[in-house]
């Protein structure tokens, strides 16, 4: 009986101990299915949790209950701007954002007037950024020109399918599952238009690691360098990874994650080496939407 308590002791003592992170469901999963499947381990414990509302994320920051939280990059600097306490500390996708057709082929842009593009989650999202940014660079107006609706990627795939929608901005693996299941193209590389319009690298900091409640500095540079562990796996071992991320994407078949994995850019950057290219992205989020991004962070905003 006393190894019993002792046992649950120390179990207690661990969890109580455990980093946590919330993260998206969506495709993030991936970077993070060496630690979810514990093929890769750190100096730390680390506890993962979900997320799937915008709902969920404001209650996670203000009641600080969990410690680190993986947001788009948009979404994280717009909540910081209206006074939410969070810190990033690293972006680790760049690549995975397409404008896929059905029964069109590939379409010019300005031959959109009057038509309807689909586009994930909402407002101020990373599809919804770049794609009113590009509509405006070739002289089109959102919500007049073109008509922006919002709807979740496995939704958008559904109606796709259902030949309701015939043009949409999706992230892999559902541009894959969209091509596979619905029949449909991709049409532009929504970051290789990035680079055409900007001068910049056909990349976007799209995803990071959000700081919420403060750690220590040697605790939080463990739980990172595990985080950074994590995503080195699913780069090298996509097919384990696939199989890993597939239960945690809606059943998602493991072949079409593998294969979406091709069209997409993960890569660990911390926040302090990249400060000019988040902040040349977020400046282009507030002019598409000032809404959106009611200011522009200051330097605190970034982990150094």
């Amino acid at each position: 009986m006393r190894r019993f308590f002792i046992l649950i002791f120390i179990v207690l003592s661990v969890l109580s101990f455990a980093v946590s992170i919330s993260i998206p469901v969506g495709p993030t999963v991936v970077a993070f299915s060496g630690l979810l499947g514990k093929k890769v381990s750190g100096d730390v414990e680390i506890k993962i949790d979900f997320w799937r509302t915008l709902d969920q994320v404001n209650a996670q920051i203000v009641a600080k209950n969990v410690d680190l939280i993986v947001l788009p990059v948009s979404i994280g600097a717009s909540l910081y701007s209206r006074g939410l306490d969070l810190k990033l500390a690293a972006v680790i996708m760049w690549s995975g954002f397409y404008i896929v057709t059905k029964d069109l082929g590939k379409v010019d842009l300005k031959d959109l007037v009057g038509q309807e593009v689909y586009t994930p989650q909402g407002k101020g999202q990373t599809g919804d950024v770049l794609i009113r940014y590009l509509f405006e660079r070739i002289g089109l107006k959102p919500d007049n020109d073109v008509k922006i609706r919002y709807a979740t990627p496995p939704e958008i795939v559904s109606l796709m399918s259902a030949g309701k929608i015939k043009i949409a901005v999706l992230p892999e693996p559902y541009v894959t599952l969209a091509m596979r299941q619905a029949k449909a193209s991709i049409a532009y590389d929504l970051q290789q238009l990035w680079s055409e319009h900007t001068g910049l690298p056909a990349r976007v900091p799209i995803t990071g690691v959000f700081i919420v409640r403060v750690l220590d500095k040697e605790t939080l540079h463990k739980t990172l360098t595990a985080v950074e562990k994590s995503l080195k796996y699913a780069v090298e071992n996509t097919r384990e990874a696939a199989a890993l991320s597939s239960p945690h994407l809606g059943g998602i078949p493991v072949e079409v994650v593998e294969e979406s994995l091709t069209r997409t850019l993960y890569e660990y950057r911390p926040a302090s080496e990249i400060v000019s290219e988040v902040i040349h992205y977020l400046s282009i989020t507030q002019q598409v939407d000032p809404s959106v991004m009611p200011s522009l962070p200051d330097e605190k905003f970034f982990t150094f």
